[in-house]
């Protein structure tokens, strides 16, 4: 408007120049701002019909915490003349944040690519996306404003792959036992030899006091909780099966914090993952990234290799989400959700739909609403909601 206004202006000043002063002077403004005008116009619609954008990211993959740049390229197809003024918006996903500012102006020459740098920060883990939310086109005098088809920018989508980190927790004991409680062992174990401590329990099987150091996976814990002692295994002849875990990341719920709650349940989990490694247990982890895929988790390297799928973890489709609930063949399945307080709807589908138990962090500020329910806090720590 305040440019309108000027330009109007003056249109007004060469008509009384023209009228009062000098009639050739006031006419060849006058001609001389009507050709500014059409050229200002031409150069603006035909920005629109042939500017091009695309976006590229420095880097496919970082850690949190981690600046990395985005270059957003604009084309101009035509080679007479340069583009208008253009003015680009990018936004980004709630897990990446902004270090310099996401709206710029600019002009792209006639013929060539202008690329410009924004700079980001790494903030949560997941699959983080650079996009351009709009772009306005200005014509050289600042009369007219056009938007930009979406057409032409809206595949213009960068993605990095934020990796999760793996906490160290130490061994959480009253977590662990739990867990082992949940794994089925060896049908042939027995607890019924109740005379001598460090004898044979049952043929092929001696027990003896537990010590410091000792895996928790060896704890015969029926023989234990009748003995009222920890009584181990001496021998390898039992064998655990894996425990499921699945990762739940409901798609309705989109901010910043649901950002950090994902962040804390997916490193929540790799916390689990661990410690039972250092204990000896298998795992068996369930989640969807293009379709539901399971992980064997046998050893720490198989952790590093999820850890790695983790980074491209993202919210996905609703209908998807209950999909796995029909193919859970183990007992006692544990579901790490990234519910919250503010999707109360959500979890109450889930426990409907999910046979099992559940952990959800101390940021949901989920209460308990079923039997068999874990909060993990910001350190993860591990403990059963009363």
């Amino acid at each position: 408007m305040k440019n309108l206004l000027g330009y109007l202006t003056c249109v007004a000043v060469a008509i009384l120049l023209r009228v009062y002063i000098n009639g050739s002077g006031g006419t060849l403004v006058l001609y001389l701002l009507a050709i500014a005008f059409v050229i200002s116009l031409a150069a603006l619609l035909i920005t629109k019909r042939k500017l091009v954008a695309a976006i590229k990211l420095s880097t496919e993959i970082s850690a949190k915490n981690e600046e990395f740049d985005a270059d957003i390229m604009l084309l101009n197809a035509i080679r007479i003349i340069p583009s208008c003024v253009v003015e680009v918006t990018a936004e980004c996903s709630d897990n990446i944040g902004a270090v310099s500012p996401l709206e710029f102006k600019t002009i792209v020459a006639g013929g060539r690519q202008q690329s410009v740098s924004v700079k980001l920060k790494t903030r949560y883990a997941g699959l983080g996306t650079v996009k351009i939310k709009s772009i306005r086109l200005h014509d050289y005098l600042g009369i007219i404003t056009l938007h930009l088809d979406s057409s032409r920018y809206e595949k213009a989508v960068g993605k990095i792959k934020i990796m999760p980190n793996i906490p160290d927790t130490g061994s959480q004991t009253e977590l662990l036992k739990a867990t082992s409680e949940n794994a089925s062992f060896d049908d042939n174990e027995s607890e019924s030899d109740e005379n001598a401590l460090g004898l044979t329990g049952v043929p092929g099987y001696d027990h003896r006091q537990y010590e410091i150091g000792d895996p928790l996976k060896r704890i015969n814990w029926k023989l234990s909780s009748k003995r009222d002692e920890l009584m181990v295994r001496l021998d390898e002849k039992v064998t655990a099966s894996s425990q499921a875990f699945f990762l739940d990341i409901p798609s309705e719920n989109h901010d910043p914090m649901f950002a950090m709650n994902i962040d804390n349940i997916v490193e929540a989990s790799l916390a689990m993952l661990s410690m039972l490694i250092m204990e000896g247990f298998e795992s068996e982890y369930n989640y969807y990234l293009d379709g539901w895929k399971s992980m064997k988790i046998k050893q720490a390297g198989d952790i590093i290799e999820l850890q790695n799928d983790l980074a491209a973890i993202a919210p996905y489709p609703q209908e998807k989400r209950f999909a796995f609930s029909h193919e859970i063949g183990k007992t006692a399945p544990i579901c790490f959700t990234a519910c919250m307080a503010t999707s109360q709807g959500e979890f109450s589908s889930l426990i409907e739909e999910f046979n099992g138990s559940f952990v959800v962090t101390r940021l949901s500020g989920l209460d308990k609403q079923t039997e068999n329910m874990w909060l993990v806090d910001e350190t993860f720590e591990f403990r059963k909601m009363t």
